[in-house]
């Protein structure tokens, strides 16, 4: 039987397609010649790059240099992609910043367009650059590192998002993972660090899950106490 081993990708991952499905939804429901919701839209799609970006710096801070010297040419591969990203993200500031220039209703309609459709190419392309990833980093990241390097690593990723009080991105991860795969992060987290930030993100997923989520969850990270 093969061995199940440890994706450092899938819990965030997780939580991005989550908000880029979500907003896409959103940007396909917006009139953009209804102020209101225009400015909710635009205001979804700065946060999604936001997102996007600090989640790309961090796979190219922290991820890809533990791939070796071996594997330059994949490093090199994903951070090219990642520059492919970077013209998709300056695409949408573009056409946000035209939309906001914008004065007349025909204008403001036609730059909706282009920006609804410019957000479903960004989200297909983070999509399949986000699959590509988990199938051929993960493999190189197995053979150098053990379980528990990996889970450290994920570990400092949430370091970054707690210590600048920016849970947007836990929150996406926390309703969007399963209760199994939640339970194992809460209970690395209380192992390996300082309890306040375990308190931090279970103070947060109080608030945004539900009652028979939160109740499963404490039966895997206390019952094991017993």
């Amino acid at each position: 039987m093969e061995e199940i081993r440890f994706n450092l990708f899938k819990s965030v991952h997780k939580g991005l397609r989550a908000l880029l499905a979500d907003t896409l939804l959103q940007l396909q429901q917006t009139d953009f010649l209804i102020t209101q919701q225009a400015d909710k839209g635009i205001e979804r799609i700065k946060l999604v790059l936001l997102q996007l970006h600090r989640h790309t710096k961090w796979e190219e801070d922290y991820i890809f240099p533990q791939l070796g010297n071996q594997s330059q040419s994949m490093s090199s591969f994903f951070t090219n992609q990642h520059y492919h990203t970077d013209s998709l993200t300056l695409e949408l500031d573009i056409l946000i910043c035209g939309f906001e220039e914008a004065k007349s209703g025909p204008e403001k309609e036609l730059l909706g367009d282009k920006l609804l459709n410019s957000f479903v190419e960004f989200t297909a392309y983070n999509f399949n650059h986000m699959n590509m990833e988990e199938q051929l980093i993960n493999p190189l990241l197995w053979n150098n590192h053990s379980d528990s390097e990996l889970r450290a690593l994920q570990l400092l990723h949430m370091d970054q998002s707690t210590s600048k009080s920016e849970d947007v991105l836990v929150q996406w991860m926390l309703i969007h993972n399963t209760n199994r795969e939640m339970s194992g992060w809460l209970n690395s987290m209380n192992q390996n660090r300082t309890s306040t930030q375990f308190n931090l993100v279970y103070d947060l997923a109080q608030k945004v899950l539900a009652p028979e989520r939160l109740e499963s969850i404490n039966l895997y990270i206390y019952g094991n106490e017993n």
